[in-house]
């Protein structure tokens, strides 16, 4: 019989603090000048952790449809605002673009993943629930970042060209369509790579984290499949949307190519 994981007491995080402290100290020793910023960012990751931790428990004590689906509400928007704030704010009303494609790349995915592969009796366990948004919500803040990011400074280098193309007589879609491409390529290979890596030099965080809850490492190999495979579904959906998105943003109801320059 496999014994219960190890629960964490204050000594124990306290001792964790020295991994910290010996980082902070090579860093000083080479004189990088990371080491104050390093302190600041082990000291907001404490906090943000024990509150996030302090409200997942409240979440999990409830167990209640509208209290699971709200925590998962309240970190999507957060991860909107901040996906946002990366790509710039040259767009006017990007936030409901961003949040949209958000929002749809986790529900699909997410719907999907708890009602067709998981199947728990009840669908709002936050075990299952929270547990997949998360991580989708994590890399989704990173994919929709790039590819807002990127297509609008590929719009910016080869203006130009797409306004021959328009002059020819292509539409907005087509004039556009390969540095589209570009921009949703950029956002999706880090998690096609990551696809391609793990468990062949890298043992997945949802994996590692199975096996600290004495979970049977085949069981937790098959989680870690389903939910990297919801990851890339959310983030293919959202590359696709915000892009579109954008792309609408830069032509008038003439086909004319705009500037999104804020006035």
């Amino acid at each position: 019989m496999n014994n219960p994981p190890h629960v964490l007491d204050l000594l124990d995080l306290a001792w964790a603090f020295g991994l910290i402290a010996i980082s902070i100290g090579l860093l000083q020793w080479q004189r990088v000048g990371l080491a104050g910023q390093m302190a600041l960012a082990a000291a907001r990751s404490i906090l943000q952790l024990l509150v996030m931790g302090f409200g997942l428990q409240i979440i999990w004590q409830l167990n209640t449809p509208l209290v699971t689906v709200g925590g998962i509400c309240a970190i999507a928007i957060a991860t909107t605002i901040a996906a946002s704030n990366r790509i710039g704010d040259r767009i006017e009303h990007l936030l409901p673009i961003v949040g949209g494609a958000i929002f749809t790349g986790l529900i699909v995915a997410v719907g999907y993943t708890i009602l067709v592969v998981i199947k728990p009796t009840n669908w709002h366990e936050p075990q299952y629930l929270l547990a997949v948004a998360g991580i989708c919500l994590g890399y989704l803040l990173n994919n929709t970042a790039v590819a807002g990011g990127r297509l609008i400074s590929e719009i910016d280098r080869h203006q130009a060209e797409i306004e021959t193309h328009l002059s020819l007589g292509s539409t907005p879609a087509q004039a556009i369509a390969s540095y589209r491409q570009v921009a949703i390529k950029s956002a999706l290979l880090p998690t096609i790579d990551t696809l391609m890596v793990a468990g062949l030099v890298t043992i997945p965080g949802f994996l590692s984290g199975e096996l600290l809850a004495d979970i049977q490492p085949v069981n937790a190999a098959g989680y870690q499949i389903v939910v990297l495979f919801a990851v890339m579904a959310s983030n293919t959906i959202a590359a696709l949307l915000v892009t579109s998105g954008i792309t609408n943003r830069y032509f008038n109801k003439y086909a004319q190519l705009q500037s999104i320059d804020k006035n």
